[in-house]
């Protein structure tokens, strides 16, 4: 009898398989890695392209409301290093712990990164003029076979990264614009086809009005914030209505136009986009004043963006990573990253000097999704 209970006792629980699947679904990948070894079923199931997929998905739709920030990482490019520190490090640590993940990738070199999904981080390499993926939590990497866009001096290239659900398909969006002049030409690689495709369509007379910041991924699209180019020769007032957002629907294959939110009229410009847990953020810079955060609430909903924050007295570049519950917003500036407190006003730098001069940061959910074989 007492070695029947003991058994019992180190026996795996008789739960139906979808049910366990549920449970290992909402695990952090440090449990999910030591949970291969309990049964060859669980490594299995862990081990699975299509259980990889779903555990991803709910990290990044659960961004909107969870209070774990251990889950979230935040990457940066500086000079000529890629660097990433965890959230949680950031937000509870003095000095963050900063990693530098050259001795990973291929040394020193000009990284940009294109944009992150599903944990996945694709940057450009400038020596090659290729594209890369990489998981930086299993430390995994594949050069994308026919990335290669060929260009000359006179092209400025802004990239977007991002994944087509209708075709299982990771994707990158390059915008081609001659420099002086205001035609844009759009491509997409499709990662399963190893292939560059032009897409027709672009909306005509609208340019991207930063082309050093990537699209954000945002519900199945990547968004940049554009100008209509008879802003250029136009008032600053008259500028700021010009603004909008170019949005493309990876699995419509169509670009569209976004409103931005209604700004003061003092005078602002709303050229900077971000993803703020999940949401598409823009901040508009109140000239003299302050720099107005606003969120589209439900993507796709013009009339749904909120301003959730103001920060007076700000009018150089800024743009928010992330925000804690409680109101404690990561900011990225030229010159770093810093905290803001909304209640207090006040602003704190918990980085070490490696991440002085990062720019791009961008957030990504820690996932065991491989970029091999995608």
């Amino acid at each position: 009898m007492e070695e029947t209970n003991t058994e019992s006792f180190f026996s795996l629980p008789n739960l139906p398989l979808e049910m366990m699947e549920e449970i290992l679904l909402r695990l952090p990948v440090k449990s999910l890695s030591r949970f291969k070894c309990v049964c060859i079923s669980w490594r299995s199931l862990i081990s699975e392209a299509l259980f990889t997929l779903k555990h991803a998905s709910i990290l990044e739709t659960s961004k909107a409301t969870t209070c774990k920030k251990s889950l979230y990482g935040v990457i940066t490019t500086s000079r000529y290093h890629l660097k990433s520190c965890c959230v949680h490090s950031l937000y509870n640590e003095s000095t963050a712990n900063v990693f530098e993940h050259d001795g990973e990738l291929l040394g020193r070199d000009y990284y940009q990164v294109v944009g992150t999904c599903h944990g996945l981080i694709c940057f450009h390499v400038d020596y090659n003029k290729s594209l890369y993926l990489w998981n930086p939590t299993v430390k995994l990497q594949e050069r994308l076979s026919g990335s290669d866009l060929e260009t000359s001096d006179e092209v400025v290239v802004t990239y977007g990264f991002g994944y087509d659900a209708s075709e299982d398909d990771y994707k990158v969006v390059a915008l081609l614009q001659q420099r002086h002049q205001l035609k844009t030409e759009a491509k997409i690689y499709s990662t399963r086809q190893k292939l560059w495709r032009t897409k027709s369509c672009f909306p005509s007379g609208v340019f991207v009005a930063d082309k050093s910041r990537s699209g954000i991924y945002i519900n199945g699209t990547l968004n940049w914030a554009a100008t209509h180019s008879s802003s250029s020769s136009s008032s600053s007032s008259t500028t700021s209505s010009l603004s909008t957002i170019i949005s493309y629907d990876m699995s419509r294959d169509v670009f569209k136009e976004l409103l931005g939110p209604v700004c003061c009229k003092r005078g602002c410009f709303t050229l900077t986009l971000g993803d703020l847990r999940g949401s598409l953020s823009m901040v508009c810079y109140c000239k003299g004043a302050n720099a107005d955060v606003w969120v589209m609430k439900e993507f796709g909903e013009e009339e749904s963006w909120s301003k959730i924050l103001s920060i007076s007295g700000l009018t150089e570049f800024v743009r928010p990573v992330w925000i804690s519950n409680d109101l404690v917003v990561l900011l990225e500036f030229r010159s770093g990253l810093a905290l803001y407190n909304c209640g207090t006003g006040m602003f704190h730098y918990p980085v070490s000097d490696s991440l002085s001069g990062c720019r791009d940061a961008k957030v990504y959910v820690k996932t065991m999704v491989s970029p091999n074989g995608i």
